[in-house]
């Protein structure tokens, strides 16, 4: 059975606010579009790939992968949407990866989330500031579940929507996610279990300080490399 691959790129990103013209997902870095290079890195026959957006969009038509445009209920759901709105892409009999697509993801980072043999159901991210990147907390990068995780998968993201939607949390995304999965409290930044983390370039862009932090902090390691490889 293949593994089941879900880019999603269906959030509201109220943060990037349409900084340099395009939807996070599609900024180039190093000559590729973020979720070009991710549907490149997982690009394989052991694997499908879907790209989940809120409205047909051409430009999410990849090669090697599909475009879901799924049915948002943000009303409802509020940000766990983000989850909830691919849950008939969710595969029933074998792995599913569902990564952000709005992630820079380092090839070691793909290694290791598509290594990974636990059943379980996993969260990688990094789980606090990097010193690597320059972003000052921690962040959720891809989920993998399988078949027997289903059920308590799309529970605890309807729990944290009823959460978010009575005031008890004020936001409603993949560290609460996370948290009502790992059996926490749903405040509080805590990481006990069910967690891998990955702590290298690796990086989600929820604004562009995050983005401009990167591009300066990458640059420095690239001139570094080059003047390494010149001596």
């Amino acid at each position: 059975m293949k593994t089941r691959c879900i880019i999603i790129c269906g959030g509201e990103a109220t943060r990037w606010n349409n900084y340099l013209g395009v939807p996070k997902h599609l900024i180039k870095i190093e000559d590729e579009t973020l979720i070009g290079r991710l549907v490149r890195q997982l690009k394989s026959e052991e694997r499908e790939i879907y790209i989940v957006t809120k409205k047909k969009d051409k430009r999410y038509d990849i090669e090697g992968s599909k475009q879901y445009v799924a049915k948002i209920d943000y009303k409802n759901n509020a940000d766990a949407d983000k989850f909830l709105s691919s849950k008939s892409l969710w595969n029933k009999d074998g792995r599913t990866i569902v990564f952000y697509g709005d992630v820079w993801f380092s090839d070691e980072a793909i290694e290791t989330i598509l290594a990974h043999k636990g059943k379980d159901w996993i969260l990688f991210g990094r789980s606090t500031a990097s010193s690597i990147t320059g972003c000052g907390y921690g962040e959720c990068f891809a989920q993998s579940f399988y078949p027997k995780d289903l059920a308590i998968h799309e529970q605890n993201l309807h729990k944290i929507a009823r959460a978010y939607q009575s005031n008890a949390i004020d936001r409603c995304g993949g560290w609460e996610h996370y948290r009502a999965m790992a059996g926490l409290p749903l405040k509080g930044h805590k990481v006990r279990g069910f967690f891998k983390n990955i702590n290298d370039f690796t990086e989600d862009f929820d604004t562009p300080e995050d983005y401009i932090s990167w591009i300066y902090k990458r640059s420095i390691y690239l001139s570094e490399k080059n003047n390494k490889w010149k001596y």
